[in-house]
């Protein structure tokens, strides 16, 4: 249902094939109670944003982040599992980037973060694995064992290596590997492997590498936002909650904490030192195709909560936190760490065997679960789906409401020095907020797919994202 200023959004008409002028959208910008008239009596003219990009390798474009130390903007879509690299130094040679995998390790992408020196990142995926328009002939059994199973979360690239190390197939062919997900069977008779496959050297079928990822955490699916925190750790937003392995999801959602530690290097499989902490009672309603931004401050992290209509922030060290379930190997979790560790399952003679086969994790969680906490839990427990080094909950954490009322469907944030901008996917308006909660300005877009929002490191530019109009644009700030 429309909002009451939806009829006073902005019109903009343009000339079919102008570029420029698609991009260029009449942007009204109004300091709150302090504009100066116009000589006709109205509110002046703000800044107009210029089209950074419009339609070309960008395909419903959902978040933005801009690469520390470089002139690059980076650009999920969820229209088509692929990454956009924008050089704002010359927009034009724009880079359209699709992993061979991304129907799985960037599937609907709904956000992006990268680390402090721009060397990793990791990207949010609003999906249930669903690996959309897929057709498994290869292994057909993936269709049964593998294709909406709730497999599905945050997941860790290099930004040098994005779509080009491990790269095995094109986008949405058939994957080569049999069993259900990452690992395949390592004992695979020479007569049953494919002859590319085969290594005469080590006499064993070496399947290839699945695509460009570094790591990937599947406990989060219908993860529609997520921020950086420290070395390979970032906070997300679960907007799963309770789901099954049928696909589907009862909520309510939440906000979690993953940290990959030491990577797997590209496209392979190891994820057992990795460790999820769920916040079990920080709110988050996900809002179908809509991203929710997340941004950090003062020791606080903040998130837009779509379906409630309100921005959030809460302290992560508050509450109290619980081990549900302990590293399967017995020794304390590694916390915060960073570099190339194991790299398969299979390499570990003592280890569990495939930590995402449903047997394993059941096994994993009878074997090293607190059981009164999680029967303590009731049905706030959400069972893991993949062996990990600690599996925790957060209880009682510290949250508040900043600015309610203000943007019907939050989206987008962004940080600056002095204020902070949210983007309502609702009004197609970017609202601007001081750190104190005061009203700034509101900049009246006229796009009705307002979603992602990057703000400039010198605060002079703020870009925003509409899936509407497959755009990407920037307006001053002055």
């Amino acid at each position: 249902m429309p909002s009451a200023h939806s009829s006073a959004r902005s019109r903009w008409s343009r000339r079919p094939g102008a570029a420029t002028a698609a991009a260029v959208t009449a942007l009204l910008l109004v300091a709150s109670g302090c504009a100066t008239p116009s000589p006709d009596g109205g509110d002046p003219p703000g800044p107009v944003p210029e089209a950074v990009l419009v339609g070309e390798s960008l395909d419903a474009p959902s978040a933005l982040s801009l690469r520390p130390g470089t002139t690059e903007l980076w650009v999920t879509n969820s229209g088509d599992d692929s990454l956009t690299v924008i050089d704002l130094a010359d927009p034009a040679a724009s880079r359209g980037l699709r992993d061979g995998y991304g129907e799985h390790f960037t599937a609907r992408p709904s956000g992006i973060a990268f680390n402090e020196d721009g060397s990793f990142f990791a990207v949010s995926n609003d999906s249930t694995n669903e690996v959309r328009d897929m057709e498994f002939v290869l292994n057909p059994e993936r269709d049964a064992h593998f294709r909406n199973n709730n497999f599905m979360g945050p997941t860790l690239f290099s930004p040098d290596t994005f779509a080009r190390a491990g790269q095995n197939k094109d986008y949405l062919d058939d994957w080569p590997q049999p069993g259900l997900s990452h690992d395949p069977p390592d004992d695979i008779p020479r007569h049953q492997c494919p002859v590319e496959y085969w290594s005469e050297s080590i006499s064993r079928c070496v399947w290839p590498r699945q695509g460009s990822h570094l790591d990937m955490l599947h406990g989060n699916p219908l993860s529609t936002g997520i921020v950086h925190d420290s070395v390979n750790g970032y906070f997300v937003l679960d907007g799963c909650g309770v789901g099954d392995t049928a696909g589907g999801c009862s909520g309510p959602g939440h906000v979690a904490r993953i940290d990959f530690n030491r990577d797997h290097q590209e496209g392979n499989g190891f994820h057992g030192d990795g460790t999820t902490r769920r916040y079990i009672d920080l709110p988050y309603e996900r809002v179908d195709g809509v991203p929710s931004g997340m941004m950090t401050r003062g020791g606080w992290v903040y998130y837009s909560d779509t379906g409630a209509g309100v921005v959030r922030r809460f302290q992560p060290d508050s509450g109290r936190a619980e081990v549900m379930v302990a590293n399967w190997n017995d020794s304390p979790a590694g916390h915060g760490e960073h570099g190339p560790g194991v790299i398969d399952w299979s390499h570990l003679e003592d280890g569990p065997g495939d930590g995402d086969d449903p047997a394993t994790v059941r096994t994993w969680v009878a074997e090293h679960g607190d059981r009164a906490a999680i029967d303590a839990a009731g049905d706030r427990w959400i069972m893991p789906r993949e062996t990990l080094a600690e599996y925790s909950y957060v209880w009682e954490s510290t949250v508040e409401d900043v600015a309610p009322g203000t943007a019907a469907r939050p989206s987008g944030l962004a940080a600056g020095d002095d204020s902070w901008f949210v983007a309502d996917n609702d009004s197609g308006r970017i609202l601007e907020f001081g750190w104190d909660g005061s009203p700034g300005r509101v900049l009246e877009t006229g796009r009705t797919g307002v979603t992602g929002l990057a703000l400039s490191e010198d605060g002079r530019s703020l870009y925003f994202a509409d899936a509407d109009s497959n755009g990407v644009y920037v307006v001053p700030l002055g």
